[in-house]
């Protein structure tokens, strides 16, 4: 089978930075460009060629030794195979050329991470929290409010989202979860207005949103053994709302998101490194406002004259059965069962400590979603 010594490619003469369509061919010593009416371009020797980085399937080529910025472009694959036999004298000095090349990318991009990666262990959390307080809470409200909608979307049909509404036994049950939520509410002062739900699901789960949403999950409702149990739950979602926790981890995750894509750009794998330091970050973040969530529902509880250790009760339970907390949606990447039993623990009991609920009043919550 004949060489090709002709073919079509795309010449850039590194003035106007246009595209030119042009008419290649391979010479004895030289590659010729020409237009396609056949007025020459360039003349280039093969020994003055280098292979310059390209997308896959594209040939790309310029002058080794030269300030010019011009350069050659063969789509063809056939052309370009031919091109590239032409050149298989420089070819192992070209890829290896272009491997040290990609080497120098991946280390810098290395090196970059790294140090990204300080700054926002050192720098980000405090930048967040210097911004936090310029963002009133105002601001939070449509957060909420588009999140709240979204988590709707997910669930099929009226009725299936929120519960207390099928039914005498369900519209009972979420009175008597709105009373207490709202003893719960009036206790912590948030000066925030809260818009609690029960949603119709068996996972164990709870959260808190921006703009006072709180979703309290039938898992965790049916999970729970007592209403003093149940309170910690809620009370810990509290104490998110009261320390902003949710902007604060937007705010976090976004400033890192940015920091890393400035950083890093359209590296190839740096989307994957990216991914890992936001999760390594975002969950060392996590692990403290999860404890200081803790103490203020044990210290809620106990303003109301509630049992301050019953979320404790919670975890150790979980523990036995295998379920640790850090599992849960709730929890996830809290810390461990036994650290935050023990710390809740320290905190000071409550005198003669009673259930917010009668055992009446509980009966009847439980019965929340129970679709009669």
């Amino acid at each position: 089978m004949a060489e090709q010594t002709q073919g079509p490619g795309t010449y850039f003469d590194g003035t106007s930075g246009l595209p030119h369509s042009v008419t290649v061919t391979l010479e004895e010593n030289v590659i010729a460009i020409a237009s396609p009416e056949g007025a020459p371009l360039a003349r280039w020797d093969y020994p003055a060629l280098e292979r310059l980085p390209a997308p896959e399937h594209r040939l790309r080529l310029g002058l080794a030794a030269s300030p010019s910025t011009a350069r050659l472009e063969v789509r063809d694959p056939a052309f370009a195979e031919a091109v590239k036999q032409r050149l298989d004298f420089r070819t192992v000095q070209i890829e290896t050329s272009e491997r040290r090349s990609r080497h120098r990318v991946v280390e810098w991009s290395i090196a970059a991470f790294v140090a990204v990666l300080l700054i926002g262990v050192v720098g980000m959390p405090a930048l967040t929290e210097l911004l936090l307080p310029f963002i009133p809470r105002s601001a939070e409200i449509p957060i909420g409010a588009a999140g709240h909608e979204e988590t709707k979307k997910s669930f099929e049909g009226p009725g299936s989202f929120e519960c207390g509404d099928a039914g005498d036994q369900e519209r009972a049950g979420k009175a008597v979860f709105l009373k207490m939520f709202g003893q719960m509410e009036a206790a912590a002062d948030l000066g925030v207005e809260l818009h609690p739900f029960v949603i119709r699901t068996r996972v164990v789960n709870a959260i808190a949103m921006p703009g006072g949403y709180v979703h309290v999950y039938d898992g965790i409702i049916q999970d729970t053994a007592s209403p003093d149990e149940l309170a910690g739950v809620i009370g810990h979602e509290l104490g998110h709302v009261a320390h902003r926790d949710t902007m604060r981890r937007m705010l976090h995750t976004a400033g890192l998101s940015y920091l890393f894509g400035v950083a890093l750009g359209d590296v190839t794998g740096s989307g994957g490194m990216i991914t890992a330091a936001l999760q390594v970050l975002g969950n060392q973040n996590t692990r403290s406002q999860e404890a200081a969530a803790d103490q203020f529902g044990a210290a809620l509880l106990r303003k109301l004259g509630a049992d301050p250790y019953a979320l404790a009760n919670v975890f150790e339970r979980w523990s036995q059965q295998n379920k640790p907390s850090r599992r849960m949606l709730i929890l996830y990447d809290h810390p461990a069962d036994a650290q935050r039993v023990a710390a809740i623990r320290a905190t000071p009991a409550a005198a003669n400590p009673k259930p917010l609920l009668t055992a009446e009043e509980w009966q009847t919550l439980k019965q929340v979603c129970s679709g009669k």
